[in-house]
């Protein structure tokens, strides 16, 4: 998804792809620290894997339905 709509961008406003590209992929690494963050923090509690699991995917599918309702997907 993210490619297709880079490549979109990239070929409707080229000027305008650097700064939109880099929000892009800076959402996703925050995601990722956030869920690796709560995924150890599950697992220091003692949770079950599905509950740690749980956790490590919970911010990424957060940012996903955000970027959805924003794009009017919903």
């Amino acid at each position: 998804m993210m490619l297709r709509r880079s490549l979109a961008l990239m070929a409707a406003e080229p000027h305008e792809a650097g700064p939109a590209l880099m929000m892009m992929a800076m959402e996703k690494h925050i995601a990722f620290s956030e869920g690796a963050a709560a995924a150890g923090l599950a697992l220091a509690r003692g949770a079950p894997p599905d509950a740690v699991m749980a956790a490590a995917i919970r911010p990424a599918r957060k940012q996903v339905r955000r970027n959805v309702r924003g794009k009017g997907l919903a």
